[in-house]
């Protein structure tokens, strides 16, 4: 049921990791037997910003925000759908490394779901 387009185009730019999970994700809501052929072309930049610094001028805590700007073109019709589409998460800087690598994925993994979620959102409302 959900299942209402085929992605016969898949263009992504930025980071490769994120781009690759993105891709993946949405790839799995494509239908080859659909009518509705589209293309999808996303340019993905992800920014790291210091959010908050103790008395010692040490960091404890980092904004991570991920930027989509996504076009969807209906190669049936050539209409194009262009939206952008953001997402911010902060993490907190640990005593331990690996232990502030894994809140930096942690958040990392959470921006690709909602960056995925708004552009599945977007796809169900033009293909309903």
């Amino acid at each position: 049921d959900q299942k209402k387009f085929y992605i016969q185009e898949f263009e992504i730019d930025g980071d490769t990791r994120e781009t690759f999970i993105i891709q993946k994700k949405i790839q799995r809501f494509s239908n080859k037997d659909s009518s509705n052929k589209i293309k999808i072309l996303i340019d993905l930049k992800k920014d790291r910003t210091i959010k908050e610094k103790n008395i010692q001028n040490k960091v404890i805590k980092y904004n991570l925000s991920l930027i989509a700007n996504v076009e969807i073109i209906d190669l049936n019709t050539t209409k194009k759908i262009k939206r952008t589409f953001s997402a911010n998460q902060s993490y907190n800087v640990e005593d331990s490394y690996s232990t502030t690598v894994n809140n930096s994925k942690n958040a990392n993994n959470l921006l690709i779901d909602e960056i995925v979620d708004g552009i599945l959102d977007q796809l169900r409302i033009y293909y309903s």
